[in-house]
This record gives C-alpha cells, sequence and structure tokens, in this order.
C-alpha cells in the first residue's frame, strides 16, 4: 500500500496527515510547547487517596491532579518505591503485616505526599487531568524496555515460529538483570547489531532518567518522550511509504536525521516542499478535513453516515440516502444486496472514522437492517479486517438482535475537533462549505448519469454561487460538463440543501431521511 506521511509546520502547531492511496486515514496536531504528552515520565507527589475509586491523585505540575488506579500500579511498585527512596535518601515507610498479606487497596501501597514516579497512559481530555500508569516503559522502535520486570514477551503480529525463537534467544542473551523487553513486530527480521545497539540506548535513555530524580525536585518532568513526528515515525514506518513533504527546510533535516538512524534505506523519500500552494491545500488534505469531519459523513454511493458524540458514547447511524431512491425499481433481491453493498462500504469508512477522530469509549452503529445471517456474519467479518490496522485497543462485538454493532476503543488523546455542517460557525468559512457541495455533485454524478440536477438551497448562499464571472454555478458547468440549477429557497437555513432530479426525487440532501 501505498502511504505517504505529509507535514505542514506553522507558527504555534505542526500539523501531520497520514494519506494511504490518497486519503487521509491519520490526522495528528502537535502544538508547539505542549506540556503533557502520553509516554512522558513524572516524579510526581501523592496528593489525595480516593477510597471510594481505590484511586489516587498525584500532582504532577498539572492545574487538575492527574488519576492514578490501582489497576494501572504494576507487580514492580515496590522495587520502584524502595529505588526512589535510595535515591532520594528516604525513609521508606514500614509496611505492616495486612500489607504484607495483602495488597489489594492503592492506600496499602501509597501514602499523601509520597514521592512517585508515573507515566502519562492517556493525556488530559475535556477538564480531566492527565490519566497514569506506574508500569513505566520505554519504547524504541524494535524494542520496549521494561525496567523493573525481566519478563520477556513478543508481538503476536510474528506469526514464524523459528523467527520468534530467534529473536527470543538473542534477547536472553543481551538483556541485563531487572530488565523485561517487549520485542515489537518491527523487529522481525531485523540484524542482530541493530537490536544489541537499540537496547542499550534504550537503557541509558532510563539511566538518564533515574538520574533526574536526583536533580530535581517533584513535581517535574523527568522524560519527555519525542514529539508525535518521530513517534509516528518510529511506530508505523515500513516499506509501504512512498514519501514524506515537509513545508520546514529545518523539520526535514531533522526528519532525515532521525530516519537515517532507523530506518537509513529509505531516507530519500523525505521531500522539502517549496511550492507556494499551502501544502495541505496542495494534497487535497483541506478538503478531506472539511468533507469528512463533519456530523454527516458521505459515502462514495451516495449513502452517508450521521456521527453523534457524547463524551463516552459515540452512535453511527448508516444512511441509504440517494441510493434508497433508485432502488424503487429494483427487485427483493437486488434490494438486499444493494444494502449489503452499502453497509459494507459504510464498515470501511466507520473502521477510518475512528482512527480519523480518534473516537473512543463505547461506540454503537446502527447499520441498515439486514436479515440474512450469513451477510450480517460477513459484515461483521469485514469490519473486524477493517480494524486490524487500528492501533488503538478495540473489542468489537457480533451484531444483536436489534441489529446493533457495539464495540469499545481506547482512546489516549482528546478527539480530533469535529467541524459540523449545520453548525452556525460553518457561516464562516464558504469555501469549506462549497468543497462538501462539490463532494455530494461528484457523487451523483459518478452514481448515476442524473439529468436536470436541481440544487435547493438557502437564498443568500444561492446569491453567492451566481455572484461574479465566471461565477461558481458557471465554474461547475466548466468541470462536471452538467448544468446545475439553483432554487433558493427561504425556508432553508444557510447550511441545509438538496439536490433534486428533472422528476422531482430528492437525489441528496442534509435534512435526515432514510
Amino acid at each position: 500500500m501505498n502511504k505517504e506521511l505529509i507535514i505542514d509546520v506553522e507558527e504555534k502547531e505542526v500539523k501531520i496527515a497520514l494519506l494511504e492511496k490518497g486519503q487521509l486515514l491519520e490526522l495528528h496536531i502537535d502544538i508547539m510547547n505542549k506540556k503533557f504528552s502520553v509516554g512522558d515520565i513524572y516524579f510526581g507527589i501523592v496528593k489525595k487517596i480516593l477510597y471510594g475509586l481505590n484511586a489516587a491523585i498525584i500532582d504532577i505540575g498539572y492545574s487538575k491532579g492527574a488519576f492514578l488506579h490501582y489497576d494501572d500500579i504494576g507487580f514492580q511498585i515496590d522495587q520502584m518505591l524502595d529505588l526512589i527512596s535510595s535515591y532520594n535518601h528516604l525513609k521508606k515507610k514500614s509496611d505492616n503485616s495486612e500489607n504484607q498479606e495483602k495488597k489489594n487497596s492503592i492506600n496499602h501501597i501509597l501514602h499523601i505526599g509520597q514521592r512517585i514516579l508515573v507515566q502519562i497512559s492517556k493525556e488530559p481530555i475535556s477538564n480531566k487531568g492527565p490519566k497514569l500508569t506506574t508500569k513505566i516503559c520505554i519504547p524504541g522502535r524494535n524494542l520496549i524496555l521494561i525496567p523493573f520486570s525481566e519478563k520477556i514477551s513478543i508481538s503476536k503480529k510474528i506469526k514464524n515460529i523459528k523467527e520468534k525463537n530467534r529473536l527470543i534467544s538473542y534477547i536472553k542473551k543481551i538483556i541485563p538483570n531487572k530488565y523485561g523487553i517487549i520485542i515489537r513486530t518491527a523487529a522481525h527480521n531485523e540484524m542482530e547489531k541493530v537490536l544489541n545497539e537499540e537496547l542499550l540506548f534504550l537503557i541509558k535513555k532510563w539511566k538518564k532518567t533515574l538520574n533526574n530524580l536526583i536533580k530535581f525536585i517533584p513535581p517535574v518532568c523527568v522524560l519527555n518522550e519525542n514529539n508525535k513526528i518521530y513517534c509516528l515515525l518510529r511506530d508505523i514506518f515500513n516499506d509501504d511509504f512512498k514519501s514524506i513533504l515537509c513545508n520546514n527546510e529545518f523539520l526535514c533535516k531533522e526528519i532525515h536525521s532521525y530516519l537515517s538512524f532507523i530506518f537509513p534505506k529509505k531516507t530519500n523519500i523525505i521531500k522539502y516542499y517549496k511550492g507556494n500552494i499551502p501544502i495541505f491545500e496542495k494534497y487535497g488534505i483541506e478538503k478531506q478535513i472539511q468533507i469528512f469531519l463533519g456530523k454527516n459523513v458521505p459515502l462514495e454511493n451516495g449513502a452517508y453516515l450521521i456521527i453523534e458524540h457524547t463524551e463516552a458514547l459515540h452512535v453511527i447511524d448508516v444512511n441509504s440516502g440517494m441510493i434508497n431512491h433508485m432502488m424503487k425499481d429494483c427487485t427483493k433481491s437486488e434490494r438486499i444486496n444493494n444494502i449489503f453493498k452499502i453497509n459494507l462500504i459504510a464498515a470501511t469508512e466507520i473502521a477510518r472514522q475512528l482512527r480519523l477522530r480518534d473516537m473512543g469509549g463505547i461506540i454503537v452503529v446502527d447499520f441498515i437492517d439486514m436479515y440474512d445471517s450469513i451477510q450480517k456474519k460477513k459484515l461483521y467479518e469485514h469490519l473486524k479486517e477493517k480494524m486490524k490496522n487500528d492501533r488503538a485497543r478495540h473489542q468489537i462485538l457480533p451484531p444483536n438482535k436489534f441489529g446493533l454493532v457495539q464495540f469499545t476503543r481506547r482512546r489516549i488523546r482528546p478527539e480530533l475537533k469535529k467541524i459540523n455542517i449545520n453548525n452556525k460557525k460553518y457561516q464562516n468559512y464558504p469555501e469549506d462549505y462549497i468543497h462538501h457541495l462539490e463532494f455530494v455533485i461528484e457523487t451523483i454524478i459518478k452514481n448515476k448519469n442524473h439529468k436536470g440536477i436541481q440544487l435547493h438551497i438557502h437564498s443568500f448562499v444561492s446569491a453567492f454561487l451566481k455572484k461574479g464571472f465566471p461565477s461558481i454555478q458557471q465554474k461547475w458547468l466548466l468541470k462536471y460538463k452538467k448544468w446545475i440549477k439553483i432554487i433558493p429557497k427561504d425556508s432553508f437555513r444557510y447550511t441545509e440543501y438538496k439536490f433534486l432530479n428533472k422528476n422531482h426525487e430528492i437525489l441528496l440532501s442534509s435534512f435526515y431521511f432514510h
């Protein structure tokens, strides 16, 4: 698969777009001088014990206390606390017999004022502070170093038994005591020299972190995770990537230096973009952002998704759209097959939407009703297959008796900000709205050679589309070789519209319908 990384460097933020065959798959925003990123390690202080939640609030320097649950405290906690005590010349609080018998409560492990080493597992979201873990890990491209552990494990994606045995056998030879290792998928067929060098680098990084315990007074960050670009390259870069484009010369050199360390044979794909057109606009990313991050997400066959969000629950409704009108003359078997095809296309887009928006929590999908059990099973398997490349932990349940598919997905960063097509804020971005209308027109033309296409839209928008020479309406004629008749409607809101054919049948509409 051809993958591209497009990087837009602005004054206060860096936007990173991952494309696959030209389609936007992931969008990351790295804010300059931002604190509290996943993977950062902090030397914190226990501020409060939450007995009812079996958790603790840790001060790591954030305005809101960071949250540490009992389940996120690893079995290595005693070794960690002993080490912190020795590094800071503190007297360790003695355990009582109850603690020694059973430490099933966080107050048996931690106490207020205690110094503790923690790692951010989830960034601050909404009004919540960061989520923490004491299961410290130092990730590399091929290996993940686990201090205070002696366990060696290997990625399940490495299927070859001989290769598994080779990697585990070699790591056992070179790993020092009191260190554990997770062998990542990227280590498959990697040279032993490379693995050894990376292990030494990770151990050096960890020892530098420990030295910071002496130098600084908590709360303080003792190890910063690399920025998002380096993390992405470390975690996902492979032979599938055909280009990395960036509009900042200095960052291009930095990426070249980093890539020469982790993947030297691919440094030639890094290119500095010098064009006058903004890089996201040049490669169609801006247009995709506006089209596919709205409440209504169009699908290539004229159907569309409606995505509703709450803090912990997301509901995705699959609508047949204009296909519903095109199926009226179909036989029963054709209608059943068409519905199945719509659901398959919707499932593919849903898998992309979850990654693109980084949606987390519980997701409920209402596919178009299907009564064939074989088709239901195929849809379920298709959805699982499309979710395989999602790095976030997730679990998908089979369709229930109501035809709903439910699954959970773990989110570690705030959800990507959405642009709602029916939101008044959209009025400030007419060019984005035009992008959306053009996508709808392209979808209508591609799916059926409709004649006499009419666009019913608010009077003000109608005037905007007809204004000037050449007007947007005239540009559409040159672009699509079809005249789109625009009919003003005072009763519509600014962002409401309907596309009709010459028989006044609705082809696609911003209004909800099945």
